[in-house]
């Protein structure tokens, strides 16, 4: 086997990590998405009064490691998707009885939907 000059390594290294997955890109942040800054943060593993939002479309739902999750959202099956996500940001409480999200929720569907994609779309590295 002949040996890998610097750019060889480097070709090597950079391909090693690839799954045919192209990086998702953050989507922007919609006007809406003000009423969520106060408790959340978009960075990954920068939690604030709530859980961090980054990578949430990775992650099942109330599972961030570190982060005191209600009984109710650490029961909750599955990850969020938009439609999941959208009714949750319209009724929280509606949606997982109990979560100590302490937010009545948006009151415009499109908003919300607007919001939803682009938390889905912040990546959690």
């Amino acid at each position: 086997m002949k040996a890998l000059g610097g750019t060889g390594l480097l070709l090597l290294a950079a391909l090693s990590g690839c799954r045919g997955e192209k990086p998702r890109a953050a989507l922007p942040q919609p006007a809406a998405f003000a009423a969520c800054q106060t408790c959340h943060r978009t960075e990954p593993g920068a939690a604030a009064l709530g859980p961090s939002l980054a990578g949430l479309a990775d992650r099942r739902a109330g599972s961030l490691p570190g982060y005191g999750y209600s009984p109710a959202m650490q029961k909750l099956e599955g990850n969020w998707d938009e439609p999941r996500l959208t009714a949750f940001l319209l009724n929280p409480n509606g949606v997982v009885p109990g979560t100590r999200m302490a937010f009545a929720g948006l009151e415009n569907r499109k908003q919300a939907a607007e919001v939803a994609r682009y938390v889905l779309s912040l990546s959690g590295e």
